[in-house]
């Protein structure tokens, strides 16, 4: 693991001082969350949760199905993920 440069610490130093973060929020500041639920309508259930400029939606689908023939006393679970990684960009200034 790399360590933090001296300006870099200094950097962070300066923002506890300040009482402030990079993105401008006081340290007990906490970014906006929603939580949004039936947002996919051929699921069986999903929900949209954003925390600040972060957005996740995640899926439930369901489907019965007959047991095989050869195994009528077990079922089967089948899980598929699937995770798409957005990026918001944004730049600052440091002085």
């Amino acid at each position: 693991m790399v360590g933090l440069s001296e300006g870099e610490k200094h950097f962070i130093r300066g923002g506890i001082a300040q009482d402030i973060r990079t993105d401008g929020r006081r340290r007990l500041q906490f970014r906006a969350l929603s939580i949004e639920t039936g947002v996919i309508p051929q699921a069986n259930g999903s929900a949209r949760v954003r925390l600040g400029a972060t957005e996740v939606i995640a899926s439930v689908k369901a489907e019965l199905g007959k047991p095989s023939i050869l195994h009528p006393d077990k079922g089967k679970v089948n899980v598929l993920l699937t995770a798409v990684q957005l990026l918001s960009l944004h730049s600052r200034l440091v002085n």
